[in-house]
């Protein structure tokens, strides 16, 4: 999605390329909690009740629901509930 106004965007870049490599990294391992967070808290909102492993089921289940097999994806998902 591209709905940034070029010259902000262009903005955008010069504040992020100022930054050094460090600071960028940290920008973009805050980007990736923040994300994380959103999606566990939208798990809990959606399915209220849930168990710590349970919820842990539900993020593995968004994040790589195309990267496996049906039977692969039950083998994970019970282990994960297991512990």
């Amino acid at each position: 999605m591209k709905d940034t106004p070029r010259h902000i965007s262009d903005i955008q870049k010069k504040i992020i390329l100022s930054k050094t490599n460090e600071e960028r990294s940290l920008m973009g391992a805050e980007m990736i909690d923040s994300v994380y967070q959103m999606i566990r808290d939208r798990i809990i909102e959606e399915k209220p009740g849930l168990s710590k492993r349970e919820i842990n089921a539900e993020m593995f289940l968004r994040y790589y629901q195309n990267e496996f097999s049906e039977q692969e994806k039950e083998k994970i998902i019970a282990s994960i509930k297991s512990g």
